[in-house]
């Protein structure tokens, strides 16, 4: 399943299809743990299906919202 979204400030994905899972882990260009707005990559499970995912927060565009 594909990734629509990501709230940062909620901690969840958003996943295409409507389910949405928790992202667990905010981590920084050197793999440690930090806040979401240092934040390089997230980890984010498990999905419906048991999977946990690993993103790359530089594939996505950053949109703020009212």
């Amino acid at each position: 399943m594909a990734v629509e979204a990501i709230n940062r400030d909620l901690c969840l994905v958003l996943m295409v299809g409507g389910s949405t899972i928790p992202v667990t882990n905010w981590l920084d260009e050197r793999g440690e743990d930090c806040e979401a707005a240092d934040a390089v990559f997230a980890v984010a499970g498990p999905a419906s299906d048991g999977r946990w995912h690993t993103l790359d927060l530089s594939e996505f565009e950053q949109a703020t919202t009212n």
